[in-house]
């Protein structure tokens, strides 16, 4: 018996190892399946876990940004309010004075530049803002997720700190100055009795700002690190230098600069949009002999673009309810620097209604689409770092 069951493990050895190997192998590659199947669930869930994390760590990092965007944004205000102010222009106006023309020349000057500064500082600021928030967000995720404490409460402080050099120091007084500059170049051939129309408004807005952005070096564009931040770290902490550093990187990109000359265009789209519903407002409440004068005008207007078919019915729209085509009226320029001086002669304020033309600008940049990517990217690079 023993013999036979010898004689048959040896005439099928092959076999019994064949099958052992292949039923060996099978448990061990299911075994081994199973196992790399939990470690990629593990894996899996880790980084679930960890971008969840991220991104609440993130959210909660864009809504500290946009609440002190609108705190600084409230100050930053005052301090163009202050580097263009037109009281004591309006004072000496009241006074009927002789050199009445010279003023409102002075008063003109003041009012775009004061315009076009709130448009550029306002793209600046909250740049600036997102580009500091994120990088110091992304370094504290780093914290969290290592364990460290590389950033203190006082080097959080010391970095935030920088951008006080646009609004208290040297910042929006350089930035004012200069644009004044280019009003004055823009602006000087324009006699106070010269017509214009929106579309002229939105021509000479444009070339304000080509003239604004032509000079490399002041360029408040390409150049808005030159602006926001002081030219040296007053720190002598190796890590906070570093941060200045990258933040300079940064502000000098070409994403950032993209970003800022994108919101500066829309910026003036706003200002020319928030003219448009003053000169309509201005225009409701002018005697009726006004009202026929402007009708005659855009008639005229009319007809020197129109068809007389075009021009006879465009009339008839004109003389029903005595409705004007806001974007054919003429209005002298000496009409429009009130306008414009009234729609930035208030700083930042929420609770206004409507929100005048600086709440307007903080309020489309902090909610842009473009503005919000840059501080997403700031944010992923920094916190993967």
């Amino acid at each position: 018996m023993l013999s036979r069951l010898q004689d048959f493990l040896s005439r099928h050895r092959r076999k019994f190892i064949v099958t052992g190997v292949l039923v060996g192998g099978t448990i061990f590659a299911a075994r081994y399946a199973q196992r790399r199947f939990v470690e990629f669930q593990e894996k899996q869930a880790r980084e679930f876990f960890e971008r969840t994390r991220r991104t609440t760590h993130f959210e909660s990092t864009e809504k500290t940004c946009n609440q002190v965007i609108l705190g600084m944004g409230e100050e930053m205000c005052q301090a163009v309010l202050r580097e263009c102010s037109t009281d004591e222009l309006l004072e000496q106006l009241r006074q009927n004075p002789k050199n009445k023309l010279e003023l409102w020349e002075d008063m003109k000057i003041v009012a775009f530049t004061r315009l076009a500064t709130y448009v550029y500082a306002s793209s600046m600021l909250v740049i600036a803002l997102r580009v500091q928030l994120n990088l110091l967000g992304g370094y504290i995720y780093r914290d969290i997720m290592t364990e460290q404490k590389q950033i203190t409460d006082e080097l959080k402080q010391q970095y935030l700190s920088l951008i006080r050099h646009f609004i208290t120091e040297s910042g929006i007084r350089d930035l004012a100055r200069y644009i004044r500059t280019q009003v004055i170049a823009v602006t000087k051939t324009m006699p106070l009795s010269q017509q214009l129309s929106l579309s002229d408004l939105e021509q000479l807005f444009w070339s304000l700002q080509m003239a604004i952005n032509a000079d490399t070096r002041r360029d408040p564009n390409s150049r808005m690190s030159k602006y926001l931040l002081p030219s040296q770290n007053p720190s002598h902490s190796p890590l906070l230098q570093k941060m200045f550093n990258e933040t300079l990187d940064l502000l000098e990109s070409e994403d950032a600069v993209g970003v800022c000359s994108h919101n500066v265009s829309r910026g003036f789209v706003l200002a020319c949009d928030a003219i448009a519903e003053s000169m309509g407002e201005t225009l409701q409440h002018l005697p009726q002999a006004q009202v026929q004068t402007q009708q005659e005008q855009n008639v005229k207007f009319n007809q020197a673009g129109s068809s007389g078919a075009g021009t006879s019915k465009s009339q008839n729209g004109l003389e029903n309810n005595n409705l004007l085509n806001i974007n054919r009226v003429l209005l002298a320029l000496a009409k429009l620097i009130p306008i414009i001086s009234g729609l930035t002669s208030r700083g930042f304020d929420t609770t206004s209604r409507p929100h005048n033309l600086p709440t307007q600008l903080l309020t489309f940049y902090v909610v842009a689409e473009k503005t919000k990517t840059l501080g997403a990217n700031v944010y992923e690079s920094f916190s993967s770092a």
